[in-house]
């Protein structure tokens, strides 16, 4: 089972350090796009949601890979208040 408070506020710790490091919103989105470029080709997907979300990443375009990571960067952010 997922922790999505847990992986919520670890998620809102690394936003919170890039920003203290000067790493601005597009760099983090670069970096979440990248992550899960490569994760996908490493990742184990047992569960019908898993095989979904890993369907779905390599459909994407790049375009919505984008919007994706800026969802994902808005849901950390979100934790931090």
């Amino acid at each position: 089972m997922v922790d999505i408070e847990g992986f919520r506020e670890r998620l809102a710790q690394r936003i919170e350090e890039g920003k203290q490091h000067g790493i601005s919103d597009e760099v983090m989105r670069e970096g979440i796009v990248n992550l899960g470029d490569i994760a996908v080709h490493f990742f184990k997907a047992d569960k019908p949601e898993e095989k979904l979300m890993k369907a779905l990443w390599e459909v994407s375009t790049e375009d919505e890979k984008k919007v994706l990571a800026n969802i994902l960067l808005r849901y950390g952010k979100q934790a931090l208040h």
